[in-house]
């Protein structure tokens, strides 16, 4: 009897910084578990477009700004990954042509390689992923087709999947990145990893001892 494969449906934006925690996270976790992810790049721009601006107009409080910068980095340290904090003057939309992109090195069976150096360019490098040469930089490494990927990340097509992929997420109940799914489960946020593979335990029918268990 062939054992089922459980799959992950992963819903990203490269800008994300909690995003990027979750990426390496989920990878150790699907590993782990022998279950595989299907990934699905989604501008966040275009998640708030659908869903309308539900922002809370109240300013937060400059503790509450501190601690979540903490919080941030103490995950960071956690995870093993450099985040430097960014400025809020980027568009909404910077990481749209490495979406685009990702396309690409997901039909060449990169996307893991491509996403972590797209993760590490952003927070580490503080690099423009929106400029051609940034990208064409981290395509080099990997060795991705040059016409395909200039392609990718130009294309009108590629920006269509990104949009279906925010409508496809949003009728699942939906709001942001990062989202996973097992099977019809959602988990919104970089938090809810353990649950995640938890879930992944359940759906599989296999026994995993996760931390804070202690039956035997």
């Amino acid at each position: 009897m062939t054992e089922k494969t459980i799959v992950v449906d992963y819903y990203f934006d490269y800008c994300c910084p909690w995003t990027y925690l979750s990426f390496k996270r989920l990878i150790q976790t699907t590993t782990r578990t022998a279950s595989a992810i299907n990934w699905k790049p989604v501008l966040l721009a275009d998640i708030e477009q659908e869903l309308g601006s539900n922002i809370d107009p109240k300013i937060p409080h400059p503790s509450k700004i501190k601690y979540e910068k903490k919080d941030l980095q103490d995950w960071a340290n956690y995870c093993g990954l450099k985040i430097t904090p960014r400025n809020n003057n980027d568009p909404k939309n910077v990481s749209k042509k490495a979406l685009c992109g990702a396309f690409c090195a997901i039909e060449a069976n990169k996307i893991a390689d491509y996403s972590g150096l797209v993760f590490d360019a952003y927070f580490g490098g503080l690099k423009d992923i929106s400029n051609n040469e940034v990208l064409t930089e981290i395509a080099t490494k990997l060795e991705l087709d040059p016409t395909d990927y200039e392609s990718a990340i130009n294309s009108t097509v590629n920006l269509k999947r990104l949009k279906n992929n925010a409508t496809d997420l949003i009728e699942r109940g939906g709001f942001g990145s990062p989202t996973m799914f097992v099977e019809h489960d959602m988990y919104y946020g970089n938090d809810r990893i353990p649950l995640v593979e938890f879930s992944i335990g359940r759906a599989s029918g296999k026994i995993l001892v996760l931390p804070g268990q202690h039956d035997t």
